[in-house]
């Protein structure tokens, strides 16, 4: 009697201590598998491409002449990735190009149909953030134009130096693909756009030379000798006459919408010329809001035809008066007119304000959920807890 009790008293010990070792090995390669499961997730393949249509590249720029409009396509090229959404900056040089009108970045509606941010202007700069929506079924499986920007050629570049618009580093692109994490930027690799801007008709073009005039030397004849002439008198040189007619603001524009929330960035652009015996010598922008800015050295000044930008920043709402003078090289100033005036209107920014008239943002949301399972993750620690709780009542109850 003594041996069977001894045997049943073996036999629950020994079911103990297997349970005990389940336990002990059950949960390491619990924890093991989460983690494996996590490295798969956490390494979405990049494979999306960004680039600027037409192609261009620093040997072979695209060649533009100064007021020539610039249209660009931003192209997307998901390669592996199921793109559904995308956040652009675009940068560029403010005094080589300017956004064409208030609507020069347009969205591709159709591929990306809901624009959850921007697009938003400042100087040098555009940034939106689009998305295809929270139908995965239109995620962006191959490749599409995006958007369209249009720029505007205000200055000529160096010869064999284009001037860059890129994509800066804040630019992503997210994917919902079974091996993509929802909120890891997918982006390979963004390729910028190359832009050869020349003066005009003819740029690039070798300066002609001028011929030269062959001497023509006279054969002397025989017969009396001419005359002498008589002595040249030289004139008294006429006094230089001074231009009493003032230089002449044409225009005063600015890069887009002049209404926008604060910080409003704006960039503005006025031309004019001097008299014809003069030069300009300094354009004066008055911003409306106690700020003036004199530009003296670039846009042309020192010749008689001016070009010449100033960016400014309102950071307070308010309607402000935005006025352009010209100075000549003797002392002439432009009188005002309404060709060179802009209004301004600064309104207060409701949550995370935008410039330029674009909608107002709202925080980009993943459409789609993040990809993994956690019904995994839950299912093994609820299966671990019960494997503790049970070995719990067992060894109570033995």
């Amino acid at each position: 009697m003594t041996d069977i009790r001894y045997m049943k008293f073996n036999g629950r010990k020994l079911f103990l201590v297997g349970f005990i070792v389940v336990l002990l090995v059950g949960i390491p390669l619990t924890v093991y598998l989460l983690q494996q499961q996590q490295e798969v997730r956490s390494h979405a393949e990049k494979s999306t491409n960004l680039s600027f249509s037409p192609d261009s590249t620093t040997a072979a720029p695209i060649q533009k002449a100064v007021g020539d409009s610039i249209p660009l396509d931003v192209v997307v090229d998901p390669g592996k990735n199921l793109v559904d959404y995308v956040k652009l900056e675009i940068q560029y040089d403010p005094t080589v190009l300017a956004t064409a009108s208030a609507d020069a970045f347009k969205v591709n509606s159709t591929a990306f149909p809901s624009v959850l941010e921007g697009p938003v202007y400042t100087p040098g700069k555009i940034s939106v953030s689009m998305s295809v929506g929270a139908d995965p079924t239109k995620a962006i499986q191959q490749k599409v134009t995006a958007a369209t920007v249009t720029f505007t050629a205000l200055n000529t570049t160096t010869a064999g130096t284009p001037t860059m618009v890129t994509f800066t580093t804040n630019t992503q692109a997210l994917s919902s693909g079974p091996n993509d994490q929802s909120s890891e930027n997918v982006l390979l690799n963004p390729l910028p756009a190359a832009i050869a801007i020349g003066a005009g008709a003819g740029y690039g073009s070798p300066t002609a030379s001028t011929s030269a005039v062959p001497t023509v030397i006279a054969t002397p004849t025989a017969g009396p000798s001419p005359t002498p002439p008589p002595p040249v008198v030289s004139p008294t040189p006429p006094p230089v006459a001074t231009s009493t007619t003032p230089p002449v603001c044409s225009s005063l524009t600015v890069d887009r919408a002049t209404t926008g929330a604060a910080p409003f960035s704006l960039t503005f652009t006025a031309n004019g010329n001097a008299s014809s015996s003069g030069t300009v010598s300094k354009v004066s922008f008055n911003f409306g809001d106690g700020q003036v800015s004199d530009v003296t050295n670039s846009g042309g000044i020192g010749t008689s035809s001016v070009n010449v930008q100033a960016s400014h920043t309102y950071n307070s709402a308010g309607t402000y008066q935005a006025t352009s003078l010209l100075t000549d090289s003797a002392g002439g100033v432009s009188v005002p007119s309404p060709t060179c005036s802009q209004t301004i209107t600064v309104i207060t920014a409701s949550g995370s304000g935008t410039t330029g008239g674009g909608s107002n943002p709202t925080n980009p949301t993943p459409t789609m959920p993040p990809t993994g399972s956690t019904a995994i993750a839950i299912g093994a620690g609820l299966g671990a807890l019960a494997l503790i709780i049970g070995g719990g009542l067992i060894f109570f109850i033995l």
